[in-house]
């Protein structure tokens, strides 16, 4: 098994591929076989080393609606390494398949063991998602934006200020809007930017009953509130979603508009999936911004042993 002939590894340095292939299962699957169904728990991330797949949604009856058909080199399943989310669509082998599975405790485990090379490879994922993503209509090429804003990012607050502007321009019926990050060291959440909120606000207890909500239920969508009214903002109309990394709560964004029906499904997806890269840049930036600073305490401890 070769992974550098897969277009998604061909980037990677063999180090990082001898890693990787650690956790890389080969799985042969037969034809008219489903792999998965819709709905069902996402924990596996496929890639097609031979054959075709069809991803399809059931539609009423017997119906289906076919989304796509993947063959050598495409993938599948990307989003089930670091969301909890059911799976969006079924997938079926229409003809013999050689898959590649990635399972998402094995690529935990290679977190936890060797975060350079799981970093790595959810980089290689992601670009090659948003290479993919990058043709296709507006909601997309916002995604492909800010995959490029996350990818030239090293600092924290300047990537979420610069995502949060870049989001805004999308959702044309909104009021306000906020995105606030888990600060560890305070256990409160960082208000990195924010529209129209009054009175401004810096910070937000984790305690705070509308947090507590989103945390819990990581997607939100409310188009009928009665002038929903919380602490730090009101609204008739409400979408967010949280950043989420291996269960680990890293905050949110959130959009409010003051006329009912302001926001679609379609606006929560988008938002699901900003959250989504976000979420990863967070954890890639945290381990960037450690990494450095142990090269600075490796520095000073070698200058005082002279």
């Amino acid at each position: 098994m070769n992974l550098k002939q897969i277009e998604i590894f061909s980037d990677l340095t063999d180090k990082t591929l001898k890693n990787i292939s650690k956790i890389v299962k080969e799985k042969n699957v037969k034809k008219d076989t489903v792999i998965f169904e819709e709905l069902t728990a996402a924990d596996v991330f496929c890639l097609i080393a031979e054959g075709k797949v069809e991803v399809f949604k059931h539609l009423s009856g017997n119906d289906k609606k076919v989304l796509a058909i993947l063959s050598a080199g495409d993938y599948f399943g990307e989003m089930s390494l670091f969301e909890n989310k059911p799976r969006m669509a079924s997938v079926k082998a229409i003809e013999d398949t050689t898959l590649l599975e990635i399972k998402k405790k094995d690529f935990n485990s290679l977190l936890s063991s060797d975060l350079n090379s799981g970093m790595k490879l959810l980089s290689a994922i992601m670009s090659t998602t948003l290479n993919r993503l990058s043709t296709t209509d507006s909601h997309l090429t916002l995604l492909y934006d800010i995959g490029k804003i996350i990818a030239s990012s090293r600092n924290l607050k300047q990537m979420t200020m610069d995502t949060f502007t870049k989001i805004t321009k999308h959702f044309k019926k909104h009021n306000r809007g906020l995105i606030a990050i888990y600060n560890e060291f305070t256990d409160e959440l960082d208000v990195h930017s924010s529209i129209n909120i009054q009175p401004p606000i810096d910070i937000l207890l984790k305690t705070d009953p509308f947090v507590n909500k989103i945390s819990s239920e990581k997607e939100i969508i409310l188009n009928s509130e009665e002038d929903y009214k919380n602490g730090f903002f009101s609204g008739k109309s409400i979408v967010v979603s949280a950043f989420y990394f291996e269960e680990k709560f890293l905050g949110f964004i959130l959009f409010a508009g003051d006329q009912n029906n302001s926001f679609n499904i379609n606006d929560l997806i988008l938002l699901s999936s900003v959250a989504s890269l976000i979420s990863v840049s967070i954890k890639n930036i945290s381990f960037i911004s450690e990494e450095e600073a142990r090269k600075r305490l490796e520095e000073t401890r070698y200058k005082q042993s002279f």
